[in-house]
Parts: C-alpha cells; sequence; structure tokens
C-alpha cells in the first residue's frame, strides 16, 4: 500500500519530467486535426483542405490529376506533410473533424466569402465525371456552408462543369447507401492507401537524384582542380624551361663575348708586342721589348766599344774573328731598329 502510493505521489515543482510524456499528455488532449488547427496560423486553409480531401475520398474514380491538385494545395498551404493525415481523417469519416472545419469556415466566413471553396470542391468532385452519391450531399452541405441557395448551388455548378446539377436520388433507402459504399470501397481505397508509400518512393528517388547531381558535380569540381593543379603545373615547367633558356642563352653571350674580348686582347698585344726580328735585334743589343730610341743608342755605342775589333788585336785571329762578328750584329741590329719607318 506504501509503495502504490509512492507510485501515484505527484512530481515536486521543479521535478525532471519526460518530454515525449509531456508531449503525449498534450496530445491525449486533443484529436490530431485540433493539434494541426493549434500548430497552424492559417486554420481556414487547413479546414477548407480537409473539406477537399472529404469531397476526394468520396468520388466514385479518384484520378491522378486530382491527387496531384491535393498535393499542390497542400504545398501552397504549407501542409505538404499532413496531407495523409488529412486524408485519413476523411476516410474514416470523422465527423468531429469536419464540424470542426466547418466551425471555422464559418467563422471566418463573414470576412472571406465561401463560394471560391465551393466550386473548388465541384471542380474536383466532377473531375472523373458523374458525382458520387455522398458528393451530392457533400456539396450541398457545403453550398449551406457559404450560405448559398439551392438555385446558386445549380448555377455555380453549371458554370464550372457546363452541366445541370441533378437530383442525387432517395437518400432514404437503404440500397441508395449500400450502393454508394461499395462503389466507394471500391474507388477510393486505391487512391489514398498507398498514398504515403508512393510519397516516400517520390521522397527517396528525389533523393536518390540528388545525392547523383551532387556527387556529380563534387566530381566535376574535382575534375576541375585536378585539370588548374595540371595547368598550374605545365605552366610552372614551361616557366622552368624558359628561365633555363634564357640562362643558357646568358651564358653562352656571356662566354662569346669573353672570347671576343680575349681576342681582342690578343689581336691588340700582338700588334703592340714586335716582331721576330725586332726580338732578336733587342735580343742582340741586350734590351727588352719595352727599350726607346735613347735606350737603343746608348746600348749600341756600349756594346760597340766592348765588342770593337780592334781591343782584341794581338790576342790572335780567332778572337778577333769572334769580336768582328760579334761587331757585325751589333751594329745590323741597330741599324735595324734605327731605319726609318
Amino acid at each position: 500500500m506504501e509503495s502504490s502510493n509512492r507510485a501515484r505521489r505527484p512530481n515536486k515543482p521543479g521535478e525532471y519530467q519526460d518530454s515525449e510524456t509531456k508531449k503525449t499528455m498534450r496530445r491525449s488532449r486533443f484529436s490530431a486535426f485540433e493539434l494541426m488547427l493549434l500548430r497552424t496560423h492559417r486554420q481556414r486553409d487547413t479546414a477548407s483542405l480537409l473539406l477537399l480531401a472529404w469531397v476526394f475520398v468520396n468520388k466514385r474514380i479518384a484520378l491522378e490529376e486530382d491527387r496531384r491538385y491535393l498535393e499542390g494545395l497542400a504545398g501552397s498551404y504549407r501542409h505538404a506533410d499532413d496531407l495523409d493525415t488529412l486524408l485519413a481523417i476523411a476516410t474514416n469519416g470523422d465527423s468531429a473533424a469536419i464540424q470542426l472545419a466547418a466551425e471555422v469556415l464559418r467563422a471566418e466566413g463573414h470576412d472571406t466569402p465561401l463560394q471560391p471553396l465551393l466550386r473548388q470542391a465541384i471542380g474536383l468532385a466532377t473531375s472523373a465525371g458523374e458525382l458520387s452519391p455522398r458528393n451530392h450531399h457533400i456539396l450541398r452541405f457545403l453550398a449551406d456552408l457559404s450560405a448559398a441557395t439551392s438555385a446558386v448551388l445549380a448555377q455555380i455548378f453549371q458554370d464550372v462543369t457546363g452541366s445541370a446539377l441533378t437530383s442525387p436520388g432517395d437518400p432514404s433507402c437503404a440500397a441508395y447507401w449500400q450502393t454508394d459504399d461499395a462503389e466507394a470501397t471500391a474507388a477510393r481505397r486505391p487512391a489514398w492507401q498507398n498514398w504515403r508509400r508512393r510519397r516516400r518512393r517520390q521522397v527517396v528517388r528525389a533523393r536518390r537524384r540528388w545525392r547523383a547531381h551532387r556527387r556529380d558535380r563534387e566530381q566535376t569540381k574535382a575534375r576541375a582542380r585536378q585539370a588548374q593543379a595540371e595547368a598550374r603545373q605545365e605552366q610552372a615547367r614551361q616557366h622552368q624551361a624558359h628561365q633555363e633558356q634564357a640562362r643558357r642563352e646568358e651564358h653562352s653571350h656571356q662566354r662569346q663575348e669573353e672570347q671576343h674580348r680575349q681576342q681582342q686582347r690578343d689581336k691588340a698585344s700582338a700588334a703592340a708586342r714586335p716582331n721576330h726580328r725586332i726580338r732578336l735585334a733587342l735580343k742582340v743589343l741586350e734590351l727588352d721589348e719595352t727599350a726607346s730610341p735613347p735606350e737603343i743608342k746608348r746600348a749600341y755605342r756600349r756594346l760597340a766599344q766592348r765588342h770593337h775589333p780592334d781591343r782584341f788585336h794581338g790576342q790572335g785571329e780567332l778572337r778577333m774573328a769572334i769580336a768582328s762578328r760579334r761587331f757585325v750584329r751589333i751594329k745590323d741590329a741597330y741599324e735595324y731598329l734605327m731605319r726609318p719607318v
């Protein structure tokens, strides 16, 4: 008993409570459609979409164009993710949700007319041909909601479909509703039963296309980056080759200039240097190549006095003959150097 009381003890202020438990408690107070109305800021659009879904699930034949039309409306109303829930509510015939949607539209109908919704419902209900018995009564319910008389409803139906609005028959007969239930069960179940599965397949295909597109884009960017890197490497190689070629050309030019300067120096040195005979004559006079004419004269006088044959008189004929040849060589060298140029 004490443990059971402890289990039922309420939480103290500030005590931790699980968020999912809170969500479950909040959701248990409201239906799915009421929660949808509480979340949205456009309750009129939500209520209108539920009533159009009610018309759609009660058609004899649901067309693919009708589904796309509802998907477009749900997207424009920002209820693309809630369309399955609305279709399930309409299929189950949740009268409380439908009545609540009607009250929302009636509350806002003073400022905005509801006849455009009636036109949408007529177009959706007659897109595949004849009206189903249920949609006969749904359209009249919507006409009452929009304060349209039977004559106005007939006129709007004539304007939208181009044909007259017929009587739905006697709804007091049991066979009337049995026939309608059998036709509705065969026709409308495929229209919504696999809706979530189709939407999931569409989402999967869209994700695959997006991933493939992203992969192709990444591969294109990678190829572009690789091409740019290769182009930069090729430019660097070409630049390096041009620099190497320029260095070789500069080195070759410098070598040619050095050879030319060396040739010029050799020519200048050869031009400034005396010829072989002059060098021999200077060597005989015991002078170098830079000797001037006065130096040549002094050297000649000194050597002529030293090697004159008269100085060796009495020393024998051989000694005089050698001195005589030596004197003649000195004299010839002097005369050759002092000749006029």
